[in-house]
């Protein structure tokens, strides 16, 4: 079987996490599996791009950066296409899957992907379309996260706000959303398969294109987490006053981190301290330890085990792959409440929980964390979590939904 996995960013953010673990599971399983990612930082390639095998930059730099500029005037990507792929795809031996994952971004204009996807099925007709949506941007006229949003059932009208990811300076979503979903529906009649690691996604998805037109497979955590997991010794006990972890890729965004509720936290001074883990951290106190954005996951991981509990605050993520990898590793997760949350952690046995009862739960130890939040011991909480979150799993289920195609 031939793979070939699609994705904006190649080791960047929870979509890229889980493309790249197909991967890498998929390779080591004998598959022939290519990564295809669109640009690294700056629209060049990638910092990790040589750790990985059989992974490709697909697009110009000067195509990104383009796109990059015009989107907040247009809402979408203008340029961009997979045509420089078409004789690879078209001339591989057997069955193919052309498995994507985030195709916005600045990276590609959505019509000539479907134009090229339908060029490749006339061709080769054994090519099979997947698409893992990973965020809400199949619904929206624009919109990646929805942030408490509910325009796109009514067309998108007037957009509340023009910040939202990717932010634009006019909105013009309202006359875009159609389009776009003539487009999601052109794939459909390819025999797209459409996938989800979130529940609510996916329902989304549903409402508009038809029931069971989405399916789901859940997010799982990576093999390097994995590999790393056998190493961490289980960290019971740790200082005098617990340490509470706030991981986001960027602690400005008001949408992942919720910034008042952190600074109140800061605000019980020696009762507890606070970890970040990200760029930007706009938090300062004696009771603050700002580790910056680590991009090792290994030392990421290492630090998260010495802690007592990661925050979890976001309002736009969808299968946040950080509450997997945390609750895999035996840490504690508060989590206000959110779709996202709320389903992530039901799987281990967890539930979110209220503003006021965070202020009360990061004083607590991390059994008593685990406790209360998850209704177990730390260590049957941890056994349990462990198992939920397997990475191994999220690829049976894959390359079982693969070969029943």
């Amino acid at each position: 079987m031939n793979i070939l996995q699609f994705n904006v960013r190649l080791a960047e953010g929870g979509a890229a996490g889980v493309a790249l673990d197909l991967h890498q599971r998929a390779l080591r399983q004998g598959m022939n599996s290519t990564f295809i990612y669109g640009y690294g930082k700056g629209g060049k390639k990638s910092v990790s791009h040589d750790r990985y095998p059989q992974v490709v930059k697909q697009t110009a730099r000067l195509t990104s950066m383009a796109n990059l500029a015009l989107f907040r005037l247009f809402n979408r990507d203008l340029f961009g296409n997979l045509n420089n792929l078409y004789r690879q795809v078209t001339r591989l031996e057997g069955p193919a899957v052309l498995h994507f994952h985030v195709m916005h971004s600045y990276w590609l204009n959505f019509a000539d992907v479907v134009n090229f996807c339908e060029r490749v099925k006339a061709h080769k007709s054994d090519v099979t379309f997947v698409w893992t949506l990973h965020d809400h941007w199949s619904v929206t006229g624009r919109c990646a996260f929805l942030d408490g949003c509910e325009g796109w059932k009514n067309h998108c009208q007037k957009c509340p706000t023009l910040s939202n990811y990717p932010p634009v300076k006019v909105d013009r979503a309202h006359s875009l959303v159609d389009e776009k979903r003539f487009l999601f529906r052109q794939m459909l009649a390819l025999g797209c398969q459409f996938i989800s690691p979130s529940q609510h996604v996916a329902d989304a998805f549903n409402s508009l294109y038809g029931t069971g037109r989405c399916q789901i497979i859940n997010n799982g955590i990576d093999v390097a987490t994995e590999a790393i997991l056998a190493e961490l010794p289980p960290v019971k006990v740790t200082a005098a006053r617990p340490k509470i972890a706030v991981v986001a890729h960027d602690l400005r965004y008001d949408g992942k981190t919720n910034q008042q509720l952190v600074r109140d936290i800061i605000a019980l001074g020696d009762k507890v301290e606070v970890h970040t883990f990200g760029k930007f951290s706009p938090f300062e106190a004696d009771n603050v330890v700002n580790h910056g954005f680590l991009t090792d996951k290994h030392q990421l991981m290492s630090e998260l085990n010495s802690l007592d509990a990661l925050l979890f605050s976001s309002r736009v993520d969808n299968y946040p792959l950080i509450l997997c990898e945390a609750l895999s590793i035996g840490v504690p997760v508060i989590a206000t409440h959110s779709e996202a949350a709320k389903e992530v952690l039901e799987k281990s046995g967890g539930c979110t929980v209220d503003n006021a009862d965070v202020l009360t739960l990061v004083q607590r130890s991390k059994e008593d964390i685990a406790q209360a939040i998850f209704g177990t011991t730390l260590e049957k909480f941890s056994a349990r979590s462990r198992k939920a979150y397997s990475g191994q799993q999220m690829l049976e289920e894959y390359v079982s939904f693969y070969q029943n195609l």
